[in-house]
């Protein structure tokens, strides 16, 4: 795959019927948010460029793109394969790519830094981060970007995604979840009684909010895996004013650091989540003093909304968490044949499809799932279901439940940690900073491997299915096109 921008992102997605450009002013103060909603809403939406912005007509930056990856078909342009190519063709592409990682290239200079504002002239406002959602506590700059931290000790760079809300001119807040990778680099800094280095990437190829949003291990620099799933190194330049890298033609790179002081923390939030509540109220959260803005010729803003699936983190998501959970169980056992993260639950369900091959292996999915890391976020319902059932067809997932479930059986549940923006626990009943504390649940889908053969069942151990055998399906397919029948897709 060749080197590409947001800009050649954006003629790609154009020249694919796949962007629309919004040339009717618009707010930054929650009508952005609804058109965006309303393109959720409708399914099948483009991706969106608003081009005439209030009280962004003159500012430094004018232009908001957004909706990017909200489609399997730009997912599969972001990888480079047909936009047809299905969903879980997308899930081992990912798998596939990200077991070969790229490094990086450094070069001396890059299109980022055309642009040079630093001190007293940084202004966050002339950018036009919407204000996304009615009881959001405020603006949002850092919603779809890369934040770029290193740990002091070992020199391991990570970019994730947290959210960043804007407090003033020169300030953000900056979420710093616990356990999360960036909150180990923060612990460092601060035992050094240093403040840390952050650089904040906004726009560019869309692998990068691809791998920020994803469950990338520990220790593994997320440019290598940029790198892999673009097929091309990513060419990175250093920043202005601390010892980070970023990519060379980023629209804009915010650079500064997080005090450690706890006196400086300020309040943040609440915010819309990824779950579709609000189920975190506003607190003192770490800030981030900016330094310096390195920034593009009329460079473009990107951002998205979060909030009730599906929207387009889910659907970006689905396929970065499916690849990172097939992963995990392929390591630890034997005889798993899909996940799927569904983007309609925003990662609590997880699907996964096995060969059904010995007793215990439905219970080995939900050990090793629920053991792992990803279970802070992942997989807080697991249905486990046979090979003859599409895991990405949630209708036929419906239809497993509804005949192979014996509740007293196969509906486990499990106590332990569950998501801290989990809303099924009330805000009084919180115990701890990171998580819940709640009960997950394991339904088992599959057919009993334990029955007894029937003749009454033609010697199988459960109910055969009521579907036209294969010879003869053969034979219609062959002969579809003689008899005339269009079926609208």
């Amino acid at each position: 795959m060749a080197d590409r921008d947001l800009r050649q992102w954006l003629d790609t997605l154009e020249q694919e019927g796949e962007l629309a450009k919004v040339k009717t002013e618009v707010d930054w103060n929650l009508e952005i948010g609804g058109i965006l909603q309303e393109v959720f809403d409708r399914g099948n939406g483009p991706a969106l460029l608003f081009e005439n912005i209030k009280d962004h007509k003159d500012t430094s930056c004018t232009r908001l793109f957004t909706a990017s990856m909200s489609s399997y078909r730009r997912i599969a342009l972001m990888l480079g394969v047909p936009k047809e190519t299905p969903y879980p063709e997308l899930i081992k592409i990912w798998r596939e790519r990200s077991r070969k990682p790229l490094k990086p290239v450094v070069v001396k200079d890059g299109p980022v830094k055309e642009n040079i504002v630093k001190g007293k002239d940084v202004d966050l406002l002339q950018f036009p981060a919407p204000y996304w959602h009615k009881l959001d506590g405020g603006r949002y700059i850092g919603t779809f970007h890369g934040v770029v931290t290193k740990d002091p000790d070992t020199g391991w760079t990570n970019v994730g995604m947290y959210r960043m809300m804007v407090q003033d001119r020169y300030t953000t807040g900056l979420a710093i979840p616990t356990g999360q990778h960036i909150w180990e680099h923060w612990r460092k800094w601060k035992k050094r009684g240093q403040n840390m280095p952050v650089a904040v990437v906004i726009g560019w190829d869309p692998v990068l909010p691809a791998t920020a949003c994803a469950p990338i291990g520990r220790g593994v620099d997320e440019y290598e895996i940029m790198g892999a799933l673009r097929q091309t190194p990513v060419e990175l330049v250093k920043c202005e004013t601390n010892d980070l890298y970023v990519p060379a033609s980023a629209e804009i790179v915010i650079e500064g650091e997080v005090p450690i002081d706890f006196a400086k923390f300020r309040e943040e939030g609440p915010f819309g989540e990824y779950t579709g509540y609000y189920t975190s109220e506003a607190f003192k959260r770490p800030i981030f003093e900016v330094k310096c803005i390195t920034y593009r010729n009329n460079p473009v803003f990107q951002g998205t909304m979060e909030g009730m699936p599906i929207n387009e983190d889910h659907f970006l998501s689905s396929v970065n968490h499916s690849a990172a959970v097939w992963d995990i169980l392929d390591e630890r056992m034997t005889g798993v044949t899909g996940v799927n993260c569904d983007p309609s639950t925003a990662w609590a369900n997880l699907i996964v499809q096995i060969d059904n091959s010995y007793y215990g292996q439905v219970h080995q999915v939900g050990a090793n799932v629920w053991s792992s890391h990803l279970s802070l976020m992942i997989g807080k319902n697991i249905i486990v279901c046979d090979p003859d059932v599409d895991i990405y067809d949630l209708r036929k997932v419906f239809w497993a439940i509804a005949y192979r479930v014996h509740p007293p059986r196969d509906i486990i549940q499990y106590p332990g940690w569950i998501g801290m923006l989990d809303p099924i626990v009330h805000p009084d009943d919180r115990k701890f900073a990171a998580v819940n504390q709640g009960v997950r649940m394991l339904i088992d889908a599959t057919k009993p491997i334990e029955n007894p053969r029937s003749d009454k069942w033609w010697g199988e151990k459960f109910a055969p299915l009521a579907y036209s055998d294969e010879e003869t399906m053969a034979k219609v397919r062959e002969k579809w096109d003689s008899y005339g029948i269009l079926i609208n897709k």
